[in-house]
């Protein structure tokens, strides 16, 4: 049976691969394999993905250490060489726009193997983004293009894509979701942190902070000051947090510094959230889906659809906006349900199989 290789660097390339494995799986079109790229201290929240998914047999770990982007991926790229040697794959699918993602589609189109890039056309267009240009990159060495939403479609055709390798199938990280809500619905994370349903907030901060977040981290820990007068706030990332933010937490009620957890237990509380305040686009979808306003610390998105018909709202760092667009969300007795983008509906999946199969 032909072999088709997926690439899981970070969380969300996981997220995007995962439900292709299940599908390739059960159809028996294409043997799967999984590769996961594990940095140190991963390794709890990926064995519960990989449970979660059922994906032990088709998996394959590529440990590494954590270094600069060129070190990782010169790195993986010898690694990779070696497997797609010895796989003789028929397509290579990286699953995110990271490192791993780079690296295995570098060392497949020198080796002849077809690249198909998932998640395909998005742009921020924001140059100075590490993940704008490697989705600049996999989308120009790519023979097919699954698309999550429209605006993928227009940009890869204003870049000159020829319209047959524009696949336009859906998200699916979403697929993902569907696949982990029971679970997240069962986690117990809300008891062990005595939280009530809508009465907090979530906040999720890249550490180390983004050069927009560290030169604005005063107005940002006012923001927080602000809300935690009215609100309770939840920062995961515990002390890392703490010490990027630089302030005297204790002394600020209603500010919760907590552990980071697992994926599953994250999503409970973000499900659960009165809004998210994030400076990252990580989980403006799932947001969207789950009908959970989300403020979002840019003044750019790759993911215009959840602007656009979701609940994402681009605020910048600009303390006023911050506090002006909680003040109307916490406000409200009751929001209504959102639009979701075309195709997010849990079966991406299934959609790109049958479009592979049809396609080759």
């Amino acid at each position: 049976m032909k072999k088709i290789v997926l690439i899981a660097g970070e969380r969300p390339a996981f997220l995007h691969a995962a439900p292709l494995v299940s599908v390739f799986r059960k159809n028996g079109i294409y043997e799967p394999v999984l590769v996961r790229v594990l940095k140190p201290g991963q390794r709890a929240d990926h064995d519960a993905l990989v449970a979660a998914f059922d994906l032990a047999d088709e998996l394959r770990l590529i440990e590494i250490e954590q270094g600069t982007p060129v070190e990782e991926t010169a790195a993986l790229m010898l690694a990779f060489e070696k497997m797609f040697n010895a796989l003789e794959p028929s397509f290579v699918v990286p699953g995110g726009h990271d490192s791993a993602a780079i690296a295995a589609g570098l060392v497949a189109s020198t080796k002849g193997i077809p690249v198909v890039s998932l998640d395909a056309g998005l742009r921020s267009y924001d140059r100075t983004e590490p993940a704008e240009i490697n989705r600049l990159v996999i989308d120009s060495m790519s023979a097919l293009h699954f698309v999550s939403e429209h605006s993928g479609v227009y940009n890869l055709m204003n870049e000159g894509v020829a319209d047959e390798r524009i696949l336009f199938a859906g998200n699916t990280a979403i697929d993902s979701l569907m696949t982990l809500i029971g679970a997240a619905n069962n986690s117990r994370v809300l008891e062990t942190l005595a939280l009530k349903p809508k009465k907090f907030v979530t906040v999720l901060l890249s550490l180390p902070f983004k050069p927009s977040i560290a030169s604005n981290r005063e107005s940002l820990f006012k923001s927080l000051e602000s809300l935690a007068a009215s609100t309770t706030v939840l920062l995961p990332g515990g002390d890392a947090s703490k010490e990027s933010l630089g302030e005297a937490f204790g002394e600020t009620s209603g500010l919760r510094l907590i552990a980071m957890p697992g994926y599953i237990e994250l999503l409970r509380l973000l499900k659960e959230s009165a809004f998210v305040l994030t400076d990252s686009d990580e989980f403006e979808a799932q947001l969207t889906v789950l009908n959970v306003p989300c403020l979002t610390m840019r003044h750019n998105t790759s993911r215009p659809s959840t602007v656009e018909v979701g609940t994402n709202v681009l605020v910048g760092c600009d303390e006023q906006e911050i506090l002006e667009k909680a003040s109307v969300i916490l406000a409200r007795k009751k929001t209504g349900k959102t639009l979701i983008p075309e195709r997010w509906d849990g079966i991406a999946a299934g959609r790109i199989a049958e479009m592979l199969e049809r396609a080759h």
